[in-house]
């Protein structure tokens, strides 16, 4: 029978209360506002792509887990626009684009590591649609840390909570894709919902073929990082690095 852990979210903000914006949007919110746009214009004139998201995924155990950590040093995290950063900050995760070096790089790690994972999945969405991106249905954290400002502690069943990033597309006048990211658990919180960390939610865009590098977390700190990306298989801790290639269709 599954053991009933807690989730321990810690609320930083203090509930139902507005924080100072400023006259000013932020660059999220900037951003967020030109792809609205860029959405209506295209549903008006009846026009859009099918874009196609290569997934890979990449896990090793807790004692080669710095193997993948050293992939990160070769992707650029300057490109992504945060919701909110002191909270993402604090996440523990690090996205951006692959740079010059790093499928070389991941594929030498690869022949280096002793026991690993690797699968890959793909989704095909329309230009505008969103989609999920399924990373894994075990948490191996009993609890982790949030810093939001809606959520309260709740319980959840530990082999029954799902691991996931939302992921919505839209394709830019441009040719390069936009995409939204957010981590999702489902079937989290005592009523079965879905916990959505949209503080959370972060922007990149990549040139069709370009790869987006999703990573971080530490096995000894309990933040959304490690909920996202560890996991406990056999008895052993294992870590996921994640790679997201988008093609226009």
């Amino acid at each position: 029978m599954n053991k009933l852990y807690v989730l321990t979210l810690a609320l930083l903000l203090i509930a139902g209360c507005e924080t100072s914006q400023g006259p000013s949007e932020s660059q999220y919110e900037r951003v967020s506002r030109e792809i609205e746009e860029l959405k209506r214009q295209s549903e008006s004139a009846g026009i859009g792509d099918n874009i196609k998201i290569t997934v890979n995924m990449l896990s090793a155990g807790e004692s080669e887990s710095f193997a993948i950590d050293s992939l990160l040093q070769y992707v650029d995290k300057n490109v992504t626009v945060t919701k909110r950063p002191e909270v993402f900050n604090r996440s523990g995760l690090k996205i951006g684009i692959a740079g010059q070096n790093f499928k070389a790089r991941l594929d030498i790690t690869k022949q280096q590591l002793k026991s690993s994972e690797e699968s890959e999945l793909f989704i095909v969405l329309a230009d505008g649609a969103t989609g999920y991106i399924n990373i894994g249905k075990e948490i191996w954290v009993p609890r982790f840390y949030y810093f939001g400002r809606w959520y309260s502690s709740v319980g959840y069943e530990f082999r029954q909570a799902g691991r996931s990033l939302q992921v919505t597309v839209r394709k830019l006048p441009s040719g390069l894709i936009d995409m939204e990211l957010t981590p999702v658990f489902s079937r989290f919180l005592s009523n079965g919902g879905d916990l959505e960390l949209t503080e959370l939610s972060t922007r990149v865009t990549a040139q069709p073929g370009q790869t987006l590098v999703i990573g971080g977390g530490d096995t000894s700190e309990e933040n959304v990082a490690t909920a996202l990306l560890s996991y406990s298989k056999s008895g052993e801790r294992k870590k996921t690095l994640i790679t997201v290639t988008p093609y226009v269709q």
